[in-house]
């Protein structure tokens, strides 16, 4: 028994180890791609060979390294030159835009994006609730439950508007 023991904790370890530098192995390499197409948006950039994708898709690679403010100004430079019949790109687009200042905990700043997505698509759910919960944050909870309301007209299965309707409630009883 007392000879079994090392070599137990021996493999356990060596297994424990394996699964870590997998996983570091893993980031790293991700890490690598996003930092290669960063560079070749970059260039594009730089190169004035730019199109409302390409500002926009840089955009989207600083959010995920959480560059909040440099993705603002990229996603604005996308803006300036969109197409304006793209109506679904540029509603996700003010989504997006949106999304960047919730993060940056700027929820007026948030609401006015959202709103604009919602002028531009009525019926895009994300943005609803997405500015549902942007009301919740800045305490109008009135506008919020119309928001969650308006969702579930559009997507009647959209679980996240259902359940955060339910808190909007409770909140909203505790108030009155």
């Amino acid at each position: 028994m007392n000879s079994l023991f090392p070599l137990i904790y021996s493999t356990v370890l060596f297994i424990f180890l394996f699964i870590i530098s997998f996983f570091i192995l893993k980031q790293i390499s991700n890490t690598q791609k996003i930092e290669k197409k960063i560079v070749k948006l970059q260039e594009n950039v730089k190169a004035n060979n730019t199109s409302y994708e390409a500002f926009y898709k840089l955009g989207q690679l600083y959010l995920k390294k959480k560059l909040f403010y440099k993705a603002i100004l990229l996603f604005r430079q996308a803006l300036k030159i969109w197409n304006p019949d793209d109506k679904i790109g540029l509603g996700s687009l003010y989504n997006t835009i949106g999304f960047t200042f919730f993060t940056l905990k700027q929820y007026s700043l948030a609401k006015y994006y959202y709103s604009i997505a919602i002028e531009i698509l009525p019926d895009y759910t994300l943005a609803l609730t997405n500015l549902a919960y942007t009301y919740e944050k800045l305490n109008l909870l009135g506008e919020a439950y119309n928001c969650y309301k308006s969702t579930l007209l559009w997507d009647p299965e959209n679980k996240i508007a259902s359940s955060r309707i339910l808190v909007v409630e409770k909140k909203k009883g505790y108030l009155v």
